[in-house]
């Protein structure tokens, strides 16, 4: 005999663990806005703004219509309907609409990791185009299955078929996502610190690359897709753990993308430009390091950038590789030219 979690248990409790990362999500949802607003002189981003707006806004409509199913099968309708029975029937109304929220909320996720991934690989859209068209045919998949209600006569089996498509192609996507996008950051981090000779800090830099790639929601996505395949098809007998995390989804698919805008405007990991191909560069960072020589006897200090060690368009003997900043002058900001005078200044170099 299998494991039996019977399905109202398990709505119960997966609602209750989607209230507590609906308030986490909420106050770094919050606190992701405020960086946004910090920012806005540097330019924002409609892209990202929009759709971590969006994800948010339909993490919290999911969280509404799942509140409104407890109160109906626990509460309104518990004199008419055993509670089993009325959370195994995934036909009503209240939970076809939450199912639709959880498909668009699925896309947009994935979608904002698709363009981290664009972004990353200096806009390069040949990266991108495949894992673009697995979330295009997970939206359509998953539809397809939810609509099936609205037809006259249901094929339980097409349905079926079909929300293990959806999964397999949303948890595909986000492993295929997640590799690319762990290989680039870990091969430019790993090449800046090597030329820079930085040392330690490996479980920092593991931490922040599973922060930055979205492994978080694969990992999600793969114990989801796992407690899928024990369900049992009519809900009512067996394993229906599922439920935990499927209620969970909307908003570890949001909270994941907003963690990551958040720690990028707070300095606590690198833009997505940072890891970028553009300006023919050939894959080489230009990291805005600069390195601060002691005053030289004028008065003036010199400094110099790592952008020197990056070829590209400007890049070279011929680039403005150093600044001279007269300190109480008009003139802070002036650009001079790597010249052989440059080496009286002291040889003490800080970062």
């Amino acid at each position: 005999m299998g494991v039996v979690f019977a399905i109202d248990k398990a709505y119960l409790i997966g609602d209750w663990m989607q209230s507590f990362i609906w308030g986490v999500y909420t106050t770094v949802f919050a606190m992701t806005v405020y960086t946004i607003y910090e920012k806005r002189r540097q330019g924002i981003n409609k892209f990202t703004t929009i759709t971590l707006t969006l994800l948010y806004l339909l993490a919290t409509g999911h969280m509404a219509l799942a509140l409104v199913r407890l109160i109906q099968g626990f509460i309104l309708y518990r004199n008419i309907i055993d509670p089993v029975d009325y959370f195994a029937n995934i036909s009503i109304r209240v939970n076809v609409a939450k199912d639709y929220l959880y498909i668009i909320n699925l896309f947009c996720g994935d979608l904002i990791i698709v363009w981290r991934l664009y972004i990353v690989w200096g806009k390069n859209l040949w990266v991108a185009a495949i894992p673009f068209a697995m979330c295009l045919g997970e939206l359509a998949v998953g539809y397809a299955s939810i609509s099936e209600w609205f037809a006259p006569v249901q094929d339980y089996h097409v349905m079926s078929r079909l929300g293990s498509t959806m999964f397999i192609i949303s948890f595909v996507a986000n492993v295929v996502l997640t590799l690319i996008i762990v290989f680039r950051i870990w091969s430019v981090t790993r090449r800046t610190r090597k030329a820079l000779g930085i040392t330690g800090g490996h479980y920092t830099r593991v931490l922040l690359l599973l922060i930055e790639s979205g492994a978080f929601v694969s990992v999600a996505k793969l114990i989801e897709f796992t407690l899928y395949k024990l369900a049992p098809v009519d809900g009512v007998d067996g394993n229906s753990s599922i439920e935990l995390i499927f209620e969970c989804m909307p908003q570890i698919t949001g909270l994941a993308p907003t963690f990551i805008i958040y720690a990028v405007n707070k300095g606590y990991t690198q833009k997505e430009s940072y890891y970028s191909t553009g300006g023919g560069n050939g894959g080489i960072p230009k990291p805005s390091v600069t390195f601060v020589t002691s005053l030289n006897d004028s008065g003036t200090d010199t400094r110099l950038s790592t952008a020197i060690f990056a070829p590209g368009p400007g890049a070279g003997p011929e680039s403005p590789v150093l600044e001279k900043s007269l300190h109480g002058t008009a003139e802070k900001g002036l650009v001079g030219k790597l010249s052989t005078t440059t080496s009286s200044s002291a040889s003490s170099i800080q970062m």
